[in-house]
C-alpha cells in the first residue's frame, strides 16, 4: 500500500514512523519483550503498532489498534485516518463508528459524536457503552430529556453506578423540578446494587443542593449506622447542621467527632485524622454570625 500521508494541519505524534521503525527494531534487538513495548509510554505503543503494519500492512484491527492510541495521544486527525483505513480494509468491522464518537467526544465535537453514535446504535441498539456514550454527548448538546433516556436504556443492559450517577447529574440540570426524579433515580441504583457509597453521597449533595437538610441527615445518619469509624461522618453531619443553622447541634455533633478521633489509638491516626482534628476543633471556636 502506498505510504501512510498526513494532510496539511494534521497534528503530529512526537515520533515519526522511521523513528518508530528504529525504535521496533532496537527493542528486538536487544530482547526488550513485546508486551513492555505495548504497555509503554504512548509514542513507544503507537511506534510498536505502526511496526506491526509495516509487516502486515492489510491487517485492519491493527489500524483500529493504532488509531485507538493515537486518540489516547489527543492526535484525532491520525486517529481518525486510521479508522477509515480500517473502514477500508474491512467494510464489516461495525464498532468502527463507535472508535470515531470517541475521538469525536474527546475532540469536542459533540454533533459529529452524536452522528456517529446514532450510525452505531442504528446497528447495535442494546450497546450499553454506545448508549451511555451518546446520553453524554446529548447532555453535552443540551438534550436532557433523550440523555436521560439514553442513560436508562444504558442501565437497563448494564446497571453501572456511573450510569446512575451521570443520569442524575443530567437530570439535576434539567431544574429544581427535576432533582427528585433524580434522586429517585439513586434510589433505584442503592436498591439494585447495595448501598454503592459514591451513589449515597451525590443523593446528599442534591438534598444539600436542594437545602433539604433533614433529608440530607436522614441519608446521612444510615450512613453513619454502618460505618466501623464514625468521626468523618459525624464532622459531616455537623457541617449539614450548621448549614441548616442548628449551631448548637452541630457543635455538639463536631464535639462527638472529636471524641471519636480521641478514642482511635495511635496507629489508627493518619495524616487525615490530624487535620480533620484541627478543622473540627476550628468550627468549634468560629464565631457565630449574628441572627
Amino acid at each position: 500500500m502506498p505510504p501512510r500521508r498526513r494532510a496539511p494541519g494534521f497534528f503530529l505524534t512526537n515520533v515519526s514512523l522511521k523513528s518508530r521503525l528504529r525504535f521496533a527494531c532496537l527493542a528486538a534487538v536487544i530482547g526488550l519483550p513485546a508486551a513492555a513495548i505495548a504497555h509503554g509510554p504512548i509514542h513507544e505503543r503507537i511506534a510498536f503498532v505502526s511496526a506491526r503494519i509495516e509487516r502486515d500492512p492489510s491487517n485492519a484491527q491493527l489500524y483500529v489498534e493504532r488509531g485507538e492510541l493515537e486518540r489516547e495521544h489527543h492526535d484525532f486527525k491520525a486517529a481518525l485516518a486510521d479508522f477509515d483505513r480500517a473502514a477500508a480494509l474491512d467494510p464489516h468491522l461495525t464498532t468502527l463508528d463507535l472508535n470515531r464518537a470517541r475521538a469525536w467526544f474527546d475532540a469536542g465535537d459533540w454533533r459529529r459524536a452524536r452522528d456517529a453514535l446514532d450510525r452505531f446504535l442504528g446497528d447495535h441498539p442494546n450497546h450499553a457503552a454506545g448508549r451511555a456514550m451518546r446520553a453524554r454527548v446529548r447532555f453535552k448538546l443540551g438534550d436532557i430529556a433523550p440523555a436521560s433516556e439514553d442513560y436508562t436504556h444504558a442501565i437497563a443492559l448494564r446497571p453501572d453506578p456511573d450510569y446512575y450517577l451521570e443520569r442524575a447529574h443530567a437530570q439535576a440540570a434539567a431544574g429544581p423540578a427535576s432533582v427528585g426524579r433524580a434522586l429517585r433515580g439513586l434510589d433505584e441504583g442503592v436498591a439494585a446494587l447495595g448501598p454503592v457509597m459514591s451513589l449515597q453521597l451525590a443523593a446528599i449533595d442534591l438534598e444539600l443542593g436542594s437545602k433539604r437538610y433533614d433529608a440530607a441527615l436522614a441519608r446521612l445518619d444510615r450512613i453513619l449506622e454502618r460505618a466501623p469509624r464514625k468521626e468523618e461522618w459525624l464532622a459531616r453531619r455537623g457541617d449539614i447542621l450548621r448549614a441548616a443553622g442548628r449551631r448548637d447541634e452541630a457543635r455538639a455533633t463536631y464535639q462527638a467527632a472529636l471524641g471519636a478521633i480521641a478514642m482511635l489509638p495511635a496507629e489508627r491516626r493518619t495524616t487525615a485524622t490530624t487535620r480533620l482534628d484541627v478543622r473540627l476543633r476550628a468550627e468549634m471556636e468560629r464565631p457565630e454570625a449574628p441572627k
